[in-house]
């Protein structure tokens, strides 16, 4: 009975580890640098999927996000540096960026 008990503790303990470790997988991630190919590090990230939900996020010293969802058909992702200057604003369909890690680089806006 006892050998049944950590059977099932072991098996319990694996599924959940198994549920966080791949859930940032499904959700895919994003890397925003500048032309120059520098990381685009903590800028405000606002991504607005299927024109219902919005997310606010922000980039980490690598310029890089987890996106917030995978359920979703297109979303539009807007960026804005600390001092106020905004990029142009890219809309993404849902099968970029499952398809693993996506790149943006900024454009000024004009």
């Amino acid at each position: 009975m006892e050998a049944k008990k950590s059977m099932i503790l072991v098996s319990c303990a694996t599924f959940i580890l198994a549920v966080f470790l791949t859930s940032p997988c499904l959700a895919g991630g994003v890397r925003i640098s500048y032309p120059d190919g520098r990381p685009a590090a903590n800028l405000s990230v606002s991504i607005l999927v299927d024109s219902r939900y919005e997310f606010a996020l922000s980039t980490d010293n690598n310029g890089y996000f987890l996106f917030p969802t995978n359920d979703f058909s297109a979303a539009l992702i807007t960026a804005k540096e600390p001092g106020g200057a905004e990029f142009i604003p890219v809309t993404l369909p849902a099968r970029i960026i499952a398809s693993g890690d996506t790149a943006l680089v900024l454009q000024p806006l004009l």
